[in-house]
């Protein structure tokens, strides 16, 4: 009886091992997917340039570019990521010529130390600390360029800092709280042993993911008070396969009478990772909202 029980908890423990294996391949690769399409093969860092600020006691690191008299256009990056999962569009030398551009890394990523209070993608910390970004330009308005968990966030610095804001450009974002729920591999991620395997940087992002949808009740709340004067566009690709294609239509449905203009861009055949497959889209766009012909 004594090596049956043993041979028994053997088997068990070889069988946890095996699935937390599987459970961490399934995250991972996806997750890798994500890093590896927000971040370009060969970055030209030309005109580029980097600095920091603080918020309370965090500090928050941006890279920009361009001209700062002119329109200014903030990127934001999803999860994981950086600042560089822009730098095509901070590189571009006619965008330097008719912009003001900034590409934060978001508190947790890159330069920007993680909090260690922060728990589950705290939306209002990760807004304060742009907007404090955003301040160190007074007389400037933006245009908010967020993409994947970027774009779930976006809104909030808007409500924020609706002054500053001039428009907001959403690329497949979750921005439905009932469509923003956790993936079954993500809270199988979140128990201790599969979370010991992933590591520190997967670890941090599938905690961001496993308190979006309480981020995005929260943030819907909020936003059912407003009317912000912000223009908004939402461009979501029918393929996507990391968020649904069925979140414009939330928007469609619930945020009609909360910006001053909202526009939905679908694209047929496309999936998650707008940024770099339809980056002169975006940029056509980013023109479009600034009242600008593009170049």
């Amino acid at each position: 009886m004594f090596l049956f029980g043993q041979g028994k908890k053997i088997v068990n423990g070889f069988l946890q091992l095996s699935i937390a294996i599987v459970l961490l391949s399934v995250f991972a690769s996806d997750q890798a997917i994500a890093q590896e399409n927000q971040t370009s093969a060969n970055p030209i860092l030309n005109g580029i340039k980097f600095d920091s600020t603080q918020i309370d006691e965090h500090t928050i690191s941006f890279a920009y570019a361009g001209d700062d008299t002119k329109p200014g256009v903030l990127f934001l990056h999803g999860t994981p990521g950086g600042w560089n999962a822009f730098d095509l569009y901070l590189s571009n030398p006619q965008l330097q010529k008719d912009f003001f551009m900034i590409s934060v890394d978001r508190l947790g990523w890159g330069r920007s130390p993680l909090p260690a209070k922060m728990i589950n993608g705290d939306f209002t910390l990760q807004a304060r600390s742009v907007t404090a970004v955003m301040n160190l330009y007074p007389n400037k308005n933006w245009t908010i360029v967020g993409h994947s968990l970027g774009a779930s966030m976006a809104p909030k610095i808007a409500i924020m800092s609706p002054k500053n804001t001039h428009s907001l450009l959403l690329l497949a974002g979750s921005l439905d709280p009932k469509l923003g729920k956790p993936r079954w591999y993500n809270s199988a991620a979140s128990t201790w042993l599969v979370s010991r395997l992933i590591g520190k940087t997967m670890r941090y992002s599938n905690r961001e993911i496993m308190g979006l949808k309480k981020q995005l009740e929260q943030m819907n709340l909020e936003l059912k008070d407003q009317t912000l004067n912000s223009k908004l566009v939402v461009m979501q690709g029918q393929k996507d396969r990391l968020v649904s294609p069925k979140n414009p239509t939330f928007v469609e449905q619930e945020w009609q009478q909360n910006f001053a203009s909202v526009e939905i861009i679908r694209l047929p055949v496309e999936g998650h990772f707008l940024p770099w497959r339809q980056t002169r889209l975006v940029i056509d766009t980013i023109y479009a909202l600034r009242g600008l012909a593009p170049q």
